[in-house]
């Protein structure tokens, strides 16, 4: 969570994503093109063929260009996804591989498929090197098929048909990022990898957007080549497509048990991770003490949205809830059933959510609904906490670029909500009374 909290900083609020680097850009096609050799669509030919100087390898952002031009820079410096490669080289990693039975995690594909761009071998261009990591391919795409048309000057829409993936759009870049930050039919980070060492996987689309950190900047041009998407359109859309990909693993046998056991990885780490004897919390879902509680977190962050957007949804969201609650103490299938139903309102949601616009009415009512949710009876649950501070930070975030706060004003929100992330000292040190208390001062100062 320390690192998500760099969102409220000065200068950290958004940045704007290109299409094409400008006319220096057209004399530089004929070379990329002869040195690409034609290969086949599909080809990742490595972070190098987007590193020149007068693409998106610019010490500085270039004024007047449509995009920053220094993508690779702020990737090779400042963003995780750089160092994806080299965590498994690090003692933890190896201690993680030594306790699954592995010989290293630097080698293994358990491992590789996230923390590096793992295509077949087919796939890999000249310039491709795994030890990149997480480079831009791994989330726009083989270059193979499109860099030759992208740097000479074509539209973003023509960029995609050539095979350039739409980060750009709110759905698209969900299900990008979740294949890696929850897991897909491939891939997935289950409970005995969390009990080898590997982290938690919070996750919220627009927060993550920010504090990769973002790449790019919304401008009047990039709007225009684009389109506008809002903060809250990515967040909203981005819950739902997690909620999604949740249910997805329920009702996947290879990702819902383990054995005789339940998957825990879907359930509260707090249901268990507690310390022995501490007396037993309220809870809203009518649980008992000893129960293990599924983590709802993301669905009841989505009937936040569903309520200003299909309010229908948003009852019939509670109900399967509810009855999911209930079925994981007495009938899987009924567990399956409810899931079933949960994803299909998730799933249409997922275009509603992504096209609609929040109005200041809207965001007032979403920030009220949040902290009612972060001070409520499961507020010691850490994933609920998480949702909680980064849909705040969408939130307020939004009301800014939106005009809807001074600049005052929005540096008192900023401080509010450094002091709610502050609540989370550490993975294994959530802290429920500050948390809450830092909730009821941003409250106090959206309400000035």
């Amino acid at each position: 969570m320390a690192a998500i909290a760099a969102r409220g900083t000065a200068g950290a609020w958004r940045a704007g994503i290109a299409a094409c680097c400008g006319a220096l850009l057209l004399a530089l096609a004929p070379r990329l093109a002869a040195a690409q050799a034609n290969p086949a669509p599909g080809i990742h030919l490595g972070v190098a063929s987007c590193a020149g100087s007068n693409c998106h390898g610019a010490a500085e952002p270039v004024a007047d260009s449509n995009v920053m031009q220094n993508e690779y820079v702020v990737w090779s410096k400042r963003d995780k996804h750089r160092d994806a490669y080299r965590v498994l080289l690090e003692p933890r990693a190896i201690k993680m591989a030594q306790a699954l039975g592995l010989p290293d995690a630097a080698n293994q594909k358990l491992c590789l498929d996230c923390h590096a761009d793992n295509v077949p071998p087919a796939q890999r261009g000249r310039g491709f090197q795994l030890s990149d990591g997480v480079g831009c391919e791994a989330c726009h795409g083989g270059a193979s098929g499109w860099l030759g048309i992208h740097v000479s000057g074509a539209t973003h829409a023509q960029n995609i048909a050539a095979g350039l993936y739409p980060t750009d759009q709110p759905a698209a870049r969900a299900e990008k990022c979740l294949s890696c930050h929850f897991g897909d039919r491939t891939r997935f980070v289950d409970h005995r990898l969390m009990g080898a060492g590997h982290p938690r996987l919070p996750f919220e689309l627009d927060t993550f957007t920010a504090t990769q950190p973002a790449h790019f900047r919304v401008t009047d041009r990039y709007i225009a080549r684009k389109g506008r998407v809002t903060d809250l359109q990515v967040w909203a859309a981005g819950e739902a497509l997690t909620v999604v990909r949740r249910m997805d693993a329920v009702l996947d046998p290879r990702r819902s048990h383990e054995g005789l056991l339940p998957e825990f990885v879907l359930y509260d780490c707090a249901s268990c991770h507690h310390p022995f004897g501490t007396v037993a919390r309220p809870t809203a879902t009518g649980l008992g003490p000893g129960t293990i509680k599924f983590d709802d977190a993301n669905v009841v962050m989505l009937q936040l949205a569903a309520a200003r957007v299909a309010p229908d949804s948003a009852k019939a969201l509670g109900a399967h809830l509810a009855a999911l609650h209930r079925g994981t103490v007495a009938d899987w299938g009924t567990v399956e059933r409810e899931a079933a139903a949960i994803r299909k309102i998730a799933q249409s949601l997922v275009p509603v959510l992504a096209k609609y616009s929040f109005t200041g009415a809207d965001m007032r009512a979403l920030a009220a609904a949040s902290i009612a949710v972060g001070t409520g009876p499961d507020n010691y649950q850490v994933s609920r906490g998480d949702q909680v501070a980064m849909t705040l930070a969408a939130i307020v975030t939004n009301m800014r670029s939106a005009g809807l706060v001074d600049d005052a004003k929005a540096d008192a929100l900023t401080e509010a909500l450094l002091r709610l992330y502050r609540g989370f000292a550490g993975e294994a040190a959530y802290r429920p009374e500050p948390f809450v208390k830092a909730l009821r001062d941003l409250q106090a100062a959206l309400g000035k």
